[in-house]
Formats: structure tokens, sequence, C-alpha cells
């Protein structure tokens, strides 16, 4: 009987492990809020949660910190009002492989590579892509500016407009990239004074990698309700190459009618949603009847 209960036990405990095991990454600090979107659901995140790739993961205007951690060694701290998608499916051009541990949308990312297994550390963004990440890099991006410090070791920057790879350029550590809307990005030996006042204050410390405290333990993130148009528009209306899986992600919301409307009130902003919304436009013609040559009714 006891070893029975023992087999019993340990089956209850293999779902827990193989989440575990197979999660991407999980959340190890988390100071104020911070929420999880997931294929078309929307929780709200908490300390423990394990990750999964293409989860799209949003902190509050007033978070302090929201730290993820990576299978491979990777950590990333996020700032307040950041936005980004892990492991994202870039959809860009043959020749160019663009970096994919995330995207960074807005907002602030410390990124530590030290410790990857294989390889650099790297994420995209709509103004420059980062990539060669060994050591630490400190990320900020709106619609006004950009702006990479590297803060220990060397990395590189691919300056992107309009959704196209621009300069590429390589910063040693302790230098830094600032670009402020169209104008042209500056190298400096040192990061601008109001960016280091701006950042936020808990890049500032050290603090050792904590997902073995979790182990196998599973904590599932709050349920809070399935996703509008609002919570997505900023992902809709980003660049192509992010926008290229949306559409399949997403493509139930249309039956949504608030969902659909915006989607039509905003069509230019993503017109590859023209055929959901619009099937039939795209139906096959029907094939044209062959016209009677010339003559034919009088030889009869």
């Amino acid at each position: 009987m006891f070893c029975l209960r023992t087999i019993l036990l340990l089956l209850a405990l293999l779902p827990a492990w193989a989440t575990a095991a197979d999660a991407h990454a999980i959340v190890t600090i988390l100071e104020g809020d911070a929420a999880l979107v997931r294929e078309s659901e929307r929780f709200a995140l908490g300390e423990g949660v394990r990750l999964q790739p293409e989860d799209i993961v949003e902190t509050g205007p007033k978070t302090g910190l929201l730290r993820i951690e990576f299978k491979d060694g990777r950590i990333a701290d996020l700032g307040p009002g950041t936005a980004v998608l892990l492991a994202p499916k870039l959809a860009s051009g043959k020749r160019e492989r663009r970096p994919a541990d995330l995207y960074l949308r807005q907002g602030w990312v410390k990124l530590t590579g030290a410790g990857r297994a294989k390889g650099q550390a790297g994420f995209s963004s709509p103004e420059y892509d980062v990539s060669e990440v060994e050591g630490v890099v400190v990320a900020f991006i709106d619609d006004a500016e950009s702006f990479v410090f590297a803060e220990t070791r060397p990395l590189k920057v691919v300056e992107r407009r309009s959704g196209n790879a621009g300069p590429s350029l390589s910063l040693k550590g302790g230098e830094s990239y600032w670009r402020r809307g169209a104008d042209k990005g500056a190298v400096g030996q040192r990061p601008p004074g109001e960016m280091l006042e701006r950042m936020p204050r808990a890049f500032r410390d050290t603090l050792p990698p904590l997902s073995d405290r979790y182990g196998a333990q599973t904590i599932q993130p709050r349920a809070q309700r399935t996703v509008d148009y609002e919570d997505l528009k900023g992902w809709l209306q980003a660049e192509r190459a992010v926008r290229a899986n949306f559409v399949s992600r997403w493509k139930s919301l249309a039956n949504d009618d608030g969902f659909r409307q915006a989607l039509i009130a905003n069509l230019r902003a993503h017109p590859e949603w023209d055929r959901v919304l619009f099937p039939e436009k795209y139906l096959p013609k029907p094939p044209v009847a062959a016209s009677a040559p010339a003559g034919a009714a009088g030889a009869r």
C-alpha cells in the first residue's frame, strides 16, 4: 500500500515537473503591477510565474522592477511602463537575422547576458537591435528617443528606421548610444547625465539569480479577462516584422463586434487584417464565359 501511495504521489507531481522543465523563463522579482498576455487572455503577473515564448509582459507606470530569469542564464530586468514580447518570431528579410531573445516595444530593460550557454544575448526594438551581449546592457525606447548603454562589455547596435536596418555600431564597455527622434544617433564615452537620472533606481543594484528558490513549484498567474483592442493596440500597430504572426494568434477576436470595429477603424495601421475582415474580397473570381466566334450564329 505504501508503494502504491508513493507511486500515486509521484504521478500527481509529474505535471508540475513538466511545466517547470518546459518553461522558457520565470518571474523572480516583482515590485508593483505587471500583466501577462498569453494567446488572447490577460493575466496579473506574480513572482514565481513561469513564462513561455511569445508571451507579452507589460509593467505598470509605477512598477519598480520586474525580473525575468531565463532557463539558459540570461536575466532581463524591466522598469516602469515597459512592454516586451518574449522570443518573438520576427518576419525579417531572408538575409537579415534579428536578435530574438525579446522584443522591446517601449520602456526600460536591463539585460544580463553572462552565463548563457551558447552565443550571446540580444534583443530587437522598433529603433535599434542590440546583439552580442555578454555582459550587461541597459536600454530605453519610446516615441521620442532611443538609448543603449553597454555597461560592462562590448556589444553591437544596429539602427533601424521604418522597419529597415541602418548603420551598425560597435559599443565598447562603458559607451552609450543615444538618438532623439529622426536625428542621427551619437555614440558617447559615457551615458548622458539626464538618462542616468531617469534610469530606474533598481537597475543600479546587482542582485543574484533567484530562480532556484522555486524549484519545481508551479505558480499560476491570476486570470483577469479576454484582451480587447486597447490592450493590444501597441502590438497590433507595431512594425510589420512583429505584427506578422498576430493575425493567426488573435484571429478569433475579430468575431467580437467591438474588436472588429476597432480593427476596421485602424486598418491602415495593420492592413494584413483586411483578409480576415473582408474575406469576400479575396475569393477566386468566376471564370469569364468564352464569347462565341464572329459569324457563328449566321453559319447555323
